[in-house]
């Protein structure tokens, strides 16, 4: 060998090491715009079944912030068709916020597009990262992180249910899994990543946080495949729960206090053992790639992963065996097989089980990783390249047929940039509206007072103007006498209601429309929503619950560096 070959070697092995991050960041970057391209090269959003209505909640957001207001808000007055729907008060709007300040800048098109690239890109860093850990090598968590993120289903939850919320939550399961993962090996030091992750989830999609419950609770089963320390990984466990507590408390105690108010909900409810999927159409659509949102389905890639798996999972050990059971049942819950009626009362607010199969997509992507190494005929450099370069092709190929598929569906429309504003704006949802207050809500959508207080014969009632601010309403009216009257409002703990300057007594009548005091003539009636001091307390809370915990993983980090 010469002096040249000899320096040479090292000096390149070491410029590799030292920039991997920046290749790294460049083929995930690459990545995300392949996966993306087909869907926002046009210039336009094709509308899935519940995009409307996620974008209606990042317009609430972008108004908060163009009007001077950097807080999420509370209650929706200019979308939701602006009669104060409480959307954030019960879905949690943390993480649409990075959309709402591109949408300042790029406007709302272009900002949904650029979100879901930083989303992707947000995916293959948090799958690769797990990958490696779990897995062991660099490589594996490349590949792992290529074949999640490329993953059916994830296609299907963006562009076809569009899902937003639950398609960001496919970023933070990667982290549930390894931090329950690593409590139940016994490396309990990793205990914050079950934390954070659920955190983030909570954060996002109460549903998918009951959904990634159940994959801890499952891959805590691992326990009994180790015998010793059970003492310090149940502390663990211990710790990441009321961490995940406290860290989520400004969502959840308002929640709570919300729904201790109400005498039920509008969210339709739906019987999960009609709602699963049947096997056999469930492998027929995931054999051809079905992108309807009633042909729910895993995709040809996880399904050939599964089958290769199942087919190598002998050459497994106890902990990976285990890893290719738990992607097993995670498939079964999504069928109706599973015998669902059993647990309609406990998890019937999932309303689709198939939500389990973002959990089984990672799961099968994991244990597909492992398979595929093993059955590289070398496990040379070369060798992994070009099955990886295989797999990023595999998925592009299979992202174009599932675009094609998805195009020549003529039921799908597209958002312009014109269209965009009235689309982002007109939802109507009455989720979270209690049922007795169902009949008053076209009364509600006129946003009048007259309307909302109908007379017979001579008009003895005018609304004069309405305006519109951050989380409140201002009516002006003239009254030809003294009385009471019915709001465009429906009451929520947390509303205030006050008449020519002084504050009034919060009144609701059975159908919970909020009711004011006018005098005779002249009336200026202000309804706003004002933070509880639940909801104070709590965001301070959770406040300091996250610098503590970013500050402690900030100084471990610095710690090992330094070492």
């Amino acid at each position: 060998m010469s002096t040249s070959d000899t320096t040479n070697g090292p000096s390149r092995s070491d410029w590799l090491r030292r920039y991997r991050w920046l290749l790294e960041l460049g083929l995930f970057s690459c990545l995300s715009l392949f996966w993306l391209f087909l869907w926002a090269a046009q210039g336009k959003i094709y509308l899935g079944d519940d995009l409307s209505f996620h974008l209606n909640r990042v317009q609430g957001l972008y108004q908060q912030l163009i009007s001077g207001h950097w807080g999420l808000g509370h209650i929706a007055t200019t979308t939701f068709q602006g009669w104060g729907y409480p959307i954030n008060l019960f879905y949690p709007a943390y993480t649409l916020l990075p959309m709402a300040v591109l949408q300042v800048w790029v406007g709302g098109v272009h900002a949904y597009a650029m979100f879901l690239f930083l989303i992707t890109l947000l995916t293959l860093y948090t799958t690769r990262f797990v990958g490696q850990r779990v897995l062991g090598s660099y490589y594996q968590g490349l590949l792992l992180a290529v074949l999640y993120s490329f993953s059916q289903y994830r296609v299907l939850d963006f562009f076809v249910r569009g899902a937003l919320a639950e398609g960001i939550v496919f970023a933070f399961l990667p982290l549930v899994f390894y931090g329950a993962y690593s409590i139940a090996i016994g490396d309990v030091h990793q205990w914050y990543w079950l934390t954070l992750g659920m955190a983030l989830i909570g954060l996002t999609h109460v549903v998918s946080l009951i959904l990634a419950s159940v994959l801890v609770l499952l891959t805590l089963g691992l326990f009994f495949l180790k015998r010793t320390g059970l003492k310090q990984r149940l502390g663990a466990l211990f710790l990441a729960v009321v961490t995940t507590g406290l860290l989520d408390l400004t969502f959840l105690a308002p929640l709570m206090e919300q729904l201790h108010h109400m005498k039920g909900l509008g969210i339709m409810q739906f019987q999960l053992a009609s709602s699963a999927v049947q096997p056999w159409p469930f492998l027929v659509n995931s054999a051809v790639n079905q992108m309807e949102s009633n042909q729910i389905n895993l995709g040809w890639l996880m399904l050939m992963l599964l089958l290769l798996t199942l087919g190598v999972c002998w050459k497994f050990n106890g902990v990976e065996r285990y890893l290719v059971g738990l992607a097993v049942v995670f498939v079964w819950l999504a069928t109706t097989w599973f015998p669902w009626s059993l647990f309609q009362g406990v998890l019937g607010t999932i309303q689709f089980p198939w939500r389990f199969l973002a959990i089984a997509s990672f799961l099968i992507a994991l244990v597909g990783t492992r398979a595929l190494v093993l059955v590289l005929p070398r496990n040379t450099r070369r060798v992994r390249r070009i099955l990886l370069a295989a797999m990023v092709a595999l998925g592009m190929i299979l992202n174009v047929a599932s675009f094609i598929n998805y195009f020549q569906n003529p039921y799908n429309n597209a958002i312009t940039p014109e269209s965009y504003h009235t689309v982002a704006t007109g939802v109507a949802s009455t989720d979270y509206v209690q049922p007795v207050s169902l009949p008053a809500m076209p009364a509600l959508k006129a946003h009048s007072i007259v309307v909302m207080n109908p007379t017979k014969g001579q008009a003895t009632l005018r609304q004069t103007s309405r305006q519109v601010g951050a989380d409140s309403f201002t009516y002006r009216l003239w009254s030809r006498r003294a009385r009471r009257l019915k709001l465009p409002h429906l009451a929520y703990p947390g509303y205030q209601v006050t008449v020519n300057g002084h504050r009034q007594p919060l009144r609701q009548n059975r159908r919970a429309i909020l009711l004011a005091n006018v005098k005779q003539g002249s009336n200026t009636i202000r309804v706003a929503y004002v933070a509880t001091p639940l909801q104070r307390v709590s965001a301070w809370l959770s406040a300091l619950a996250w610098v503590a915990l970013l500050g402690w993983i900030g100084w471990k980090t610095w710690r090992r560096l330094r070492q």
